[in-house]
């Protein structure tokens, strides 16, 4: 099995994690915890299938801020609301 279908694989597992949990589950950490896994698999999908694991670090870091930066106003307008 080559790298980029392991994190394939890696990727479906943390996607049923985040239903499993959405639809299984209740609690206030519940929100907070499935944003961090989005913000797991966007970093994946960041660094291995769009490679921009070894582009100039200010592409990688353009891109990571923005998904980052997303996912942070989400963070904040969950607990807020």
């Amino acid at each position: 099995m080559n790298r980029l279908t392991a994190i394939w694989i890696g990727l479906l597992v943390l996607t049923v994690a985040s239903y499993v949990l959405g639809h299984g589950m209740s609690g206030a950490w519940l929100p907070l915890t499935v944003l961090a896994l989005a913000a797991v698999k966007g970093q994946l999908v960041i660094d291995h299938f769009m490679e921009l694991a070894h582009a100039p670090r200010l592409f990688r870091y353009a891109v990571s801020g923005w998904l980052f930066g997303v996912l942070g106003l989400m963070a904040v307008f969950e607990t807020v609301v």
